[in-house]
């Protein structure tokens, strides 16, 4: 009989985590800059404090359908699609308003699938597909999440708590909770450890910009209330 298992053997994890944070620290592993990754949280947080609808990543739902909460918040069933393309569009530098948001939703051009089934062509409200330039599997890449965003529930979207939907929504579009790891190694992405690294590296790296910026703005009002002194003692002269 196979034995249960309680633990890695000694040492394991260890190694694990070294690969981790060989992968975080890499200059390799394509990354968002904490400024644009700042300024897409602000926008998601708005996207869900908005009556916009929301992406909801769900098993074999059909993608760009879009269902009504109980609350009547409009939830369109989606894959990774909007994830890719978020980080895609902020790796390029983009960010968008939510209400260049409400627009692009309006005009049908957010991605909520890989691909359309003509099968299900009718059901669909968002048709847009995800476009090659957004698509990171294309180019070797595979998008994961840092902190799970699994809703791990059998009750059906609509009924589902819609606090806990929101912040679904959020992990999953978000670009400061993804990271990428080479397609052939797309295992890496689901190793706790692994994630783990990432995760510490991800805020260490958000500090240190934070400290760098502070410093920046301190420095530029140190110098200008030194060019204010100057000038008001050759103002007395």
């Amino acid at each position: 009989m196979i034995p249960y298992l309680h633990e890695l053997p000694y040492g394991i994890s260890e190694k694990l985590r070294e690969v981790g944070e060989a992968w975080a620290t890499s200059d390799a592993r394509p990354r968002v800059s904490s400024e644009i990754r700042e300024k897409w949280d602000c926008l998601l947080d708005a996207w869900a404090a908005s009556d916009l609808p929301i992406a909801i990543r769900k098993s074999g739902g059909v993608r760009g359908q879009v269902r009504t909460h109980i609350t009547g918040r409009k939830l369109i069933v989606s894959d990774n699609s909007p994830a890719q393309w978020a980080f895609s569009r902020a790796f390029s530098g983009d960010v968008y308003s939510i209400e260049e948001i409400s627009k692009q939703l309006q005009q049908n051009e957010i991605p909520f699938c890989y691909a359309i089934k003509k099968a299900e062509k009718d059901q669909i409200t968002y048709s847009c597909a995800l476009q090659p330039q957004d698509n990171v599997n294309k180019i070797k890449w595979k998008l994961c999440h840092i902190k799970d965003i699994g809703l791990n529930t059998p009750v059906p979207i609509e009924r589902v708590s819609i606090e806990l939907l929101l912040t679904h929504f959020i992990l999953l579009v978000k670009p400061s909770n993804h990271f990428l790891v080479p397609l052939r190694w797309a295992g890496l992405g689901e190793i706790p450890e692994v994630i783990d690294e990432v995760r510490k590296f991800e805020k260490s790296s958000s500090e240190q910009d934070f400290v760098r910026a502070l410093s920046a703005m301190l420095l530029m009002q140190l110098s200008g209330a030194s060019r204010y002194q100057t000038t008001r003692r050759s103002a007395d002269l």
